[in-house]
């Protein structure tokens, strides 16, 4: 279901986790699950995810509709819920948000934030610190991280995903 280039971006992760997970004593089976099926429909085309969001009732945010990829987290969660029987909701939302993050206290969640905007085959400016401050701490890592997404989503013109930005809120101390 995914491209060679997806593909490859996965099993990197997947070596990415199992590192991370001694570091930060985490369930590398539920982070396995993760990591292996959050891409899972990142390369379908962007009006077929909106027709499987429909079938499968999924709700279609603003941003969605205008960014149709965006919707790739929430189906790949949604397949995991109808055709492996996943409930563990901490899975189900590292999946769904792995792309925005959410505010959230799970580990699990915040590591596969973290892992997908790290992983070994990123290079940009600035990897190698987010590496380092998420190798120190899983908490540090994700707010450094839901940052630097902020900053280059305004910087570059891009839009600002509602979900980073309750992440960031949150963080700061905005609990709902």
């Amino acid at each position: 279901m995914v491209s060679r280039y997806r593909a490859a971006h996965i099993e990197r992760m997947e070596e990415d986790a199992v590192n991370f997970a001694k570091i930060h004593a985490l369930d590398l089976q539920r982070l396995l699950i993760c990591v292996d099926s959050h891409d899972l429909f990142r390369d379908v085309l962007p009006q077929k995810l909106i027709k499987i969001a429909r079938v499968w009732n999924l709700s279609i945010t603003p941003v969605e509709n205008f960014s149709p990829l965006l919707l790739h987290g929430k189906v790949a969660a949604e397949y995991l819920k109808r055709h492996f029987g996943v409930n563990d909701r901490e899975i189900l939302d590292a999946v769904t948000y792995h792309t925005s993050g959410i505010p959230t206290e799970s580990p699990i969640v915040m590591a596969m934030f973290i892992l997908d905007s790290t992983e070994s085959g990123r290079d940009f400016e600035g990897i190698e610190e987010l590496r380092e401050i998420s190798a120190r701490s899983l908490k540090e890592g994700f707010e450094a991280i839901v940052k630097n997404k902020l900053i280059y989503a305004v910087t570059n013109n891009l839009l600002v995903l509602p979900e980073t930005v309750e992440a960031w809120n949150y963080i700061r101390g905005v609990k709902s």
